[in-house]
């Protein structure tokens, strides 16, 4: 997935991210930074990374056998970029070890997950996909797969567990969510990107599996 990274430069609570208009300017801001005027293809770039975001100190902590803080919407701050974007988030809370970050974390994603399915037009399936292949990709980041199953696995409901492929030796997730990119003028497909045709896409990452 796509990623980029200008300077952040603001600081909202949790709970702002479920916020229609708040949203939408966002997304709006993303799409003006990509070159896009469909909220769609903005929204779902956008949501892959605030996906990414919520997610990753979670992945980590499970791959390191670490307690994780819980999510919730009233107890982190977010990173807000020039872009829209959302870099990444502050859990103010330390960790509790009676807690089940899992369950907080699928309590966040549904709020957050209907009020952008709403203001950019992606389907609501669509958006949990992204968030299967977050946990997967922060999972392999911190060292495991394993901790991306179980993660998923504790948060349930609607989100697919993500899946794994080895190829040149190398873990890769096999991405069941498209983040748009391609439909941006100018802009290509994902190297992972489910769409395309399995031989080239699995050529395309032997070569990067050799390639690093």
């Amino acid at each position: 997935m796509v990623t980029q990274s200008p300077e952040v430069v603001n600081v909202v609570p949790g709970r702002t991210l479920t916020q229609p208009e708040w949203l939408a300017a966002r997304i709006a801001e993303m799409g003006h930074s990509w070159g896009t005027t469909s909220p769609r293809i903005a929204g779902t770039l956008w949501w892959c990374m605030v996906a990414s975001a919520l997610v990753e100190q979670i992945a980590r902590a499970y791959a390191h056998d670490a307690q994780a803080a819980e999510p919730v919407l009233d107890r982190f701050d977010c990173e807000v970029r020039p872009d829209g974007g959302v870099e990444r988030i502050h859990v103010l809370a330390e960790p509790d070890e009676s807690t089940e970050p899992g369950a907080a974390l699928r309590e966040t994603l549904a709020a957050v997950i209907g009020p952008v399915a709403e203001v950019s037009g992606a389907g609501v399936p669509a958006l949990w996909a992204i968030v299967a292949d977050a946990v997967g990709n922060r999972a392999l980041d911190a060292g495991s797969a394993e901790a991306g199953t179980r993660l998923a696995t504790e948060i349930g409901g609607k989100l697919p567990v993500p899946r794994f492929v080895r190829i040149g030796g190398r873990t890769f997730v096999k991405r069941i969510s498209c983040c748009l990119v391609f439909e941006v003028p100018g802009c290509e497909m994902c190297t992972s990107c489910p769409k395309r045709p399995a031989a080239e896409r699995e050529a395309l990452l032997e070569k990067l599996a050799a390639d690093s």
